[in-house]
C-alpha cells in the first residue's frame, strides 16, 4: 500500500520538532539557521502555546561564562535538595553543567531570534537567587509571539492544530512521525531523519491546584495541554529510555493561587514567613506535626517583605497571570498583606525530575531521536528550556549528514492510524476526560509520595482495569477530540510507568519514600524504564560522571 493511500498528507524535512514552546522554538530557529529543513508541530498555536505561553518572569541561567566543571560542582553542593534547576542528583551531570555554563549564550542567541531580554532600562537585569541559582528578571509577557515570529523569519515550516500519535522506528532509528490535525481530521505522515521531543513534562496524572470539588478540573500550575506527558508516552513506546519515573515530587501550594504562586514565596533569597492559624511563625517544621497539634490552617504571609520585593512579584504577576491578578484585585485581595493557605504533602504535579533520558547531547538511546527542555529527566526551567534547544539546533546538522533517507514501515503506520482515528467510530463509549478524572483520582489516592505495596497493587490493578476496560472504548465527536483521546492514552502510559517504577524500587530515596522499605541502598544512583520487546524493563544504575577534566571551560 502507498503512502498516499494512508494519509491525507506527507510532510518531508530534515528535522521534525515536536512542541513550539520555550524549547521547541529556539532548536527549529538554530537547525533552520544551519540550513536544514525543520517542521515544527505544535496542538496549539505556536504564537501562545506551551507551559510559558502566557509570559514568565524570570531566565534562571545567568551564570557567567567560563565556568569550569569543577565550579559547577561546587554550585550543586549548595543547592536544596528540591532546588528544580539543579537536580545534579537526577541526572547526566555533564548534561547540566553544559546547560549551566552556557546560560549566558543563551541570553545572547534569545536576542538574536526576536525575544526581549532586556528590562525597561534596556539594560540585563540579574536579581540574585531563585532556589539557588542566579536569575534574570524580564518581561516576557510576548515571549512566544516574539518567538514565533522568529522561527516563521527564518523559515521554519510550522504545523499547528497537529497532534502527533506517535513516533516512526526502523532498525533502531527514527524515522518519523505520525499525526492527526484536530480542526480538520486529516491522517498526517511526517518523514524525518531527526525528531526533537520538546512537549514539557507531566502533570496531569495527579489532581491539580484547584479545590478537588470539582470533577473536571484544568487547574494546573503550567499550561495543562503542555503536561499530558506526550513526548515521555510516544518516547517510551518506541523504546526510549525513561529516567526517575519513581519520583513524585513535593512541596508546599497556596490554596488560593490567584495571586501568587509558591514559587514567588521566596525570590532573590528573602524568605517570606510561615505562620500557623493563630499567628505562630515557624520555619522547618512539617505541616503534618503542625496540622496533628491543630495549628491548621497553615498559611504564607508576605507583609513583612520589603516594598521593592513586594513592586517585583506584582511585575512577575503581570507578566504571568494578568487575569488572575486582575481577578484578585476585584475580589479585594491585597498581595502585599494577604494571608495564603498552604496545602502539603500532595504530589508537586510529577513535573520534575522524571523524564526522558538524555546523554549531554541530549540524545536519547534511539538513533535520531533528542530529547530537550522540560521532558528531559533531572532539567527544568526556561533557561534550560531554551539553551537546550539552541544547543540542539546548533548541532542536530552533524547527524542529519550521516542519517539515511527516512522510510518508515506501513505496517506500523496503517496501526498508529487505526489507533488515532478509532475513537470516531465509537458509539455510546468513553469520554476522554471520564477516563482521565479517573485516572488523577487513583494516582493522587494510591501512588502519590509516600507509597506502600498495597496501594500500589491496588492502584495497578485499577489503572489496568481502565486500560483493558475504558481505554478501548474512548469516543471523539469530532477530531478535536481526537486529542483529547490521544491525551488520555498518553497519560494512561505515563501513570503505568509510574507506578510499575514506584513497585519496582524498593527503598526510599529522595521524592520517592517506601514506607515499608524505609532504608536507602542505591542513593544517587538513577531508576531507568523502558520497553523491550514490547516488555517492560526496570533498571538502577550509577550515573556517569563529570566527562570533562576540572580546567575545561565549556563556552560559544
Amino acid at each position: 500500500m502507498a503512502f498516499g493511500a494512508l494519509a491525507d498528507r506527507i510532510v518531508e524535512t530534515d528535522v521534525l520538532v515536536v512542541g513550539g514552546g520555550i524549547a521547541g522554538c529556539p532548536a527549529a530557529a538554530k537547525a533552520a539557521e544551519h540550513g536544514l529543513k525543520v517542521t515544527l508541530v505544535d496542538k496549539a498555536c505556536v504564537e501562545r502555546s506551551g507551559s510559558s505561553g502566557a509570559g514568565i518572569d524570570h531566565y534562571a541561567g545567568a551564570y557567567p561564562r567560563g565556568m569550569t566543571p569543577k565550579e559547577f560542582a561546587e554550585i550543586n553542593k549548595t543547592l536544596p535538595p528540591h532546588a528544580y534547576y539543579g537536580m545534579a542528583q537526577f541526572a547526566d551531570p555533564t548534561r547540566l553543567y553544559r546547560l549551566y555554563a552556557n546560560g549566558m549564550w543563551g541570553v545572547e542567541e534569545l536576542e538574536k531570534l526576536g525575544v526581549t531580554m532586556r528590562w525597561d532600562d534596556g539594560e540585563l537585569r540579574p536579581a540574585a537567587f531563585m532556589f539557588g541559582n542566579p536569575f534574570m528578571r524580564v518581561h516576557w509577557t510576548n515571549v512566544k509571539p516574539e518567538m514565533a515570529k522568529g522561527i516563521r523569519k527564518r523559515g521554519v515550516n510550522v504545523i499547528e492544530n497537529t497532534m502527533l500519535v506517535d513516533l516512526l522506528t526502523r532498525k533502531g532509528a527514527v524515522v518519523g512521525a505520525t499525526g492527526v490535525n484536530i480542526r480538520t481530521g486529516q491522517f498526517i505522515i511526517f518523514k524525518a531523519k531527526a525528531v526533537v521531543l520538546a512537549t514539557a513534562a507531566c502533570s496531569r496524572i495527579y489532581h491539580p491546584d484547584q479545590p478537588d470539588s470539582w470533577k473536571y478540573r484544568f487547574r494546573y500550575h503550567w499550561c495543562p495541554s503542555s503536561v499530558s506527558g506526550d513526548g515521555w508516552a510516544m518516547a517510551y513506546r518506541a523504546g526510549v529510555e525513561l529516567a526517575n519515573m519513581e519520583q513524585a515530587g513535593r512541596g508546599y501550594r497556596s490554596r488560593d493561587d490567584l495571586t501568587i504562586s509558591w514559587g514567588n514565596t521566596g525570590n532573590e533569597g528573602i524568605e517570606s514567613k510561615k505562620l500557623t492559624w493563630d499567628g505562630q511563625e515557624f520555619v522547618d517544621t512539617p505541616l503534618e506535626l503542625l496540622e496533628s497539634q491543630g495549628k491548621a490552617p497553615l498559611y504564607v504571609g508576605l507583609d513583612t517583605l520589603p516594598d521593592d520585593f513586594q513592586k517585583r512579584i506584582e511585575v512577575a504577576y503581570v507578566d504571568e497571570r494578568i487575569l488572575s491578578f486582575k481577578i484578585a484585585e476585584e475580589r479585594g485581595f491585597n498581595p502585599r498583606s494577604h494571608w495564603y493557605e498552604l496545602i502539603d504533602n500532595r504530589p508537586n504535579q510529577l513535573h520534575v525530575p522524571p523524564g526522558i533520558n538524555a546523554d549531554s547531547d541530549f540524545k536519547t538511546n534511539i538513533k535520531g531521536i533528542y530529547a530537550i527542555g522540560d521532558c528531559v529527566s533531572g532539567q527544568h526551567d526556561v533557561a534550560n528550556a531554551a539553551v537546550s534547544g539552541f544547543m540542539v539546533g546548533d548541532t542536530v546538522g552533524e547527524y542529519i549528514k550521516k542519517a539515511a533517507d527516512p522510510v518508515p514501515d506501513e505496517a506500523q503506520i496503517e496501526q498508529q492510524k487505526e489507533i488515532a482515528m478509532r475513537p470516531l467510530t465509537v458509539k455510546d463509549g468513553t469520554e476522554p476526560m471520564e477516563l482521565e478524572s479517573s485516572l488523577r483520582y487513583l494516582c493522587t489516592r494510591y501512588i502519590g509520595v509516600n507509597k506502600a505495596e498495597g496501594k500500589l497493587r491496588e492502584g495497578q490493578n485499577r489503572l489496568n482495569s481502565l486500560k483493558r476496560e475504558f481505554l478501548p472504548k474512548i469516543m471523539a465527536s469530532n477530531p478535536h477530540y481526537l486529542m483529547r483521546g490521544l491525551e488520555a492514552r498518553n497519560l494512561v502510559d505515563v501513570a503505568s510507568v509510574h507506578i510499575q517504577a514506584s513497585l519496582e524500587r524498593k527503598e526510599t530515596w529522595a521524592m520517592h519514600i517506601r514506607l515499608d522499605y524505609p532504608q536507602t541502598i542505591n542513593a544517587g544512583k538513577l531508576a531507568y524504564s523502558k520497553l523491550v520487546d514490547g516488555k517492560p524493563v526496570f533498571e538502577i544504575r550509577a550515573v556517569d560522571p563529570l566527562k570533562f577534566p576540572d580546567n575545561h571551560k565549556e563556552e560559544r
